[in-house]
């Protein structure tokens, strides 16, 4: 059996040995720090190069338009937008109001009424509207009276020739009786004993036609004549009343 000898140097300290093992220790905590370090370099470096090769690849868009310029593409786009949106609503609640009306066209909102009155006392209060005199105006309510109306008004006559007897009136309020017994085309009063004694009147004279409204004739009787001769059908020479061949010669009328 064979034995092993190890020469050891007496000028070594007994502690050498342990000083050294932390020697190595440390350098394998550098070694490991190093290669730590230099894959943190290599790693982040490829992350940046990534990086500004994506960015590369972006277009430049401060380099063709503005910041201004995009802002004011999005306000324009944000109009139109919203006066689109504008526009569709009034159309909705024209549909809407459309179909309302046509649904009840004769119903009254009752919650909106005294606001419709109090607009109309404001707007309109100042407004004067035509007007017309109802005086003396005869108003037909129903048919039955429109067919005496009718009825009526066919019996009337405005234009005459001398001789014609006057027995119609001329319109609704001017009689057969307020065409003859006039005097200067002014009214007048008979009594019931003149009446009696001249009932009948003859056209004695008209105006000419040419220019008969702006007679006083056609302004108080609605008609043409101008001259009349009030005359007793049954007088005779004794009587002192005309009879209506004596009214013919005076206004020299031929038979």
């Amino acid at each position: 059996m064979s034995k092993k000898y190890q020469i050891i140097n007496s000028n070594t300290d007994s502690n050498c040995l342990d000083e050294c093992t932390i020697f190595y220790i440390l350098y394998i905590v550098l070694f490991f720090v190093i290669i730590f370090i230099i894959y943190k370099i290599i790693f982040g470096f490829y992350q940046k190069k990534e990086k500004f090769e994506n960015v590369s690849q972006i277009p430049s868009i401060s380099s063709t338009i503005t910041s201004q310029e995009i802002l004011h593409d999005l306000t324009e786009k944000n109009k139109e937008l919203n006066t689109i949106k504008d526009t569709l609503e009034n159309k909705l609640i024209e549909q809407s109001q459309a179909i309302y009306i046509s649904n009840n066209f004769n119903k009254v909102d009752s919650s909106s009424f005294n606001d419709e009155l109090s607009y109309l006392l404001v707007n309109f209060s100042g407004t004067k509207f035509p007007e017309f005199n109802m005086d003396n105006k005869k108003i037909i309510n129903n048919q039955k009276e429109l067919d005496i109306i009718m009825t009526e008004s066919k019996n009337m006559k405005n234009i005459y020739i001398p001789g014609d007897i006057v027995t119609s009136n001329s319109t609704f309020n001017i009689s057969k009786d307020d065409i003859c017994y006039r005097y200067n085309n002014k009214p007048i009063k008979p009594t019931l004993e003149f009446m009696t004694k001249y009932p009948n009147c003859m056209v004695c004279a008209v105006e000419d036609n040419n220019n008969i409204k702006d007679t006083l004739g056609w302004k108080h009787t609605k008609t043409n004549i101008s001259k009349v001769c009030l005359y007793d059908p049954k007088a005779t020479d004794k009587t002192g009343t005309p009879n209506l061949a004596q009214c013919k010669s005076y206004c020299n009328i031929k038979s």
